[in-house]
């Protein structure tokens, strides 16, 4: 056997992301708040890239002669400046003047909920020793309010007895809001139950812990009989302990910001008998290249480092430039398209949504899917019909006899509005609105009306049913 040396040419294909196309990506995906937020960024990072002050004015938007266009850029802008005043005065009016320099008022973040029970439990009269379990107890709090390590791994950790973390853990459960660190559904009950000003605890508490599955499922019957004790008295304890918190930490935010501010990416208004959109450029100033920096690129003298760290700048601001333009017309024609092909819904209400895929419109407009993706998510078009997050207007279909599909959307707005007619003594159950709808001519089982249902929020027709 001899092994032999030799050359191979061999010709490949192989999909190579540039930087300029993960650049042009990354701009694509970025909403309207998102994008000013990096273009400021981009002009402190790059020195040859500035903002062009003349064209700022002149070339806002496009169309921007139209009255009607004029009209709702103006409106828009109205409503941002009675919010920006009215949040100005409530700063002025938040502290007096005598106060300028405590530092609570620079306060960057509202209180989570371990911030609120960690500062209970420092005006809480607890020993060194009780501080330190609580301390740890509150850390391993979730954003639901429940401990979600056992007793015993605590103990274990700080070298205390399960009996003395047991202590700590009940003093904390009756924080604010009351139940938070309960380790169930039933204890988290039974502490609000406990400092609940009724006399019929025991009932609750019996309920709670021996009859939570039946109630639950509105068994009232079998309870009473099990407790003996009237119909007329379950249902009183029902409606108290519904209006108990099965998840106490859901009104504080683990997150810093829990407010999610919105601007719309583009305007749709209606000119006659037609929609016309307009991109929201407000804010997003005209960049350009600063001439001197391309002026030094000529002289002769310049020394190598600085020349190629000039042409690298100048080359990533003009990429920078070229993504912004492209995001903006390759979200034109996206919202354009949605909004010519939903024509029904903005004329004539959520009844006449018509079912839309990534891939349908992806045929129509000869985009790749993930581009379309890219291009509705987290971006919002503010319409005559309302704001809404341009993912709004996809959904699947379902077929309807004699006529074109609907979508999925569409028909969840007949669930919910058959379910809002109902007679609470006698709901429809999912079977029975099945058969309406397909009265109606839509061809829909049992088991998607659930589904629809159930991604409503609306409850199945036995915990309807009221008595």
């Amino acid at each position: 056997m001899s092994i032999n040396l030799k050359l191979q040419t061999k010709l490949t294909q192989q999909l190579v992301l540039t930087p300029q196309l993960q650049l042009s990506i990354k701009v694509l995906q970025l909403n309207h708040l998102e994008l000013k937020e990096s273009i400021e960024l981009e002009v402190q990072e790059n020195p040859v890239l500035e903002i062009d002050e003349k064209n700022n004015d002149s070339e806002i938007y496009e169309n921007s002669e139209d009255l009607e266009v004029s009209k709702i850029l103006e409106n828009y802008s109205k409503l941002r400046e009675e919010y920006e005043a009215k949040y100005r005065s409530y700063q002025q009016n938040s502290y007096d003047e005598d106060d300028e320099n405590i530092w609570e008022n620079f306060a960057t973040r509202k209180p989570n909920l371990y911030d609120h029970l960690l500062w209970q439990l420092n005006l809480s009269h607890f020993a060194p020793e009780e501080q330190r379990i609580g301390e740890e107890i509150i850390g391993d709090i979730d954003p639901d309010g429940y401990l979600r390590v056992s007793i015993d791994e605590i103990a274990q950790k700080l070298h205390v007895t399960s009996e003395t973390v047991e202590d700590v853990l009940k003093k904390i459960q009756c924080f604010d809001p009351v139940g938070v660190g309960s380790r169930n559904l039933s204890e988290c009950l039974l502490v609000q139950v406990e400092v609940f000003d009724t006399d019929k605890k025991d009932l609750l508490k019996n309920i709670i812990i021996n009859h939570l599955e039946d109630l639950s499922k509105k068994n009232f019957k079998k309870i009473a009989h099990s407790l003996a004790v009237s119909i007329d008295e379950i249902e009183h304890a029902f409606e108290i302990i519904k209006s108990l918190n099965p998840k106490p930490g859901q009104g504080f935010g683990f997150s810093e910001y829990d407010n999610q501010y919105i601007e719309p990416d583009v305007f749709v208004f209606k000119d006659g008998d037609e929609y016309k959109v307009i991109l929201n450029k407000e804010g997003i100033p005209s960049l350009k290249i600063n001439r001197q920096y391309e002026m030094m690129l000529k002289n002769k003298e310049l020394d190598e480092n600085t020349k190629n760290f000039l042409q690298e700048k100048i080359k990533n601001a003009h990429w920078f430039v070229k993504s912004i333009h492209q995001r903006g017309s390759t979200i034109l024609r996206v919202a354009k398209a949605i909004v010519e092909y939903q024509k029904d819904f903005f004329d004539k209400g959520i009844n006449y949504m018509k079912p839309l895929t990534l891939k349908d419109l992806s045929g129509m407009l000869e985009l790749h899917e993930s581009t379309i993706s890219r291009v509705t998510s987290n971006k919002y078009m503010l319409t005559p019909n309302g704001l809404f997050e341009m993912k709004y207007f996809f959904s699947t279909g379902i077929r309807k006899i004699g006529s074109e599909d609907v979508a999925s959307i569409s028909v969840k707005q007949v669930i919910k509005e058959l379910i809002e007619k109902e007679d609470p003594k006698s709901p429809l159950s999912d079977q029975e609105i099945s058969d309406i709808l397909k009265a109606k001519g839509y061809n829909i089982a049992r088991r998607t009306v659930t589904k629809y249902r159930e991604s409503l929020g609306i409850l199945s027709s036995n915990m309807r049913k009221k008595y």
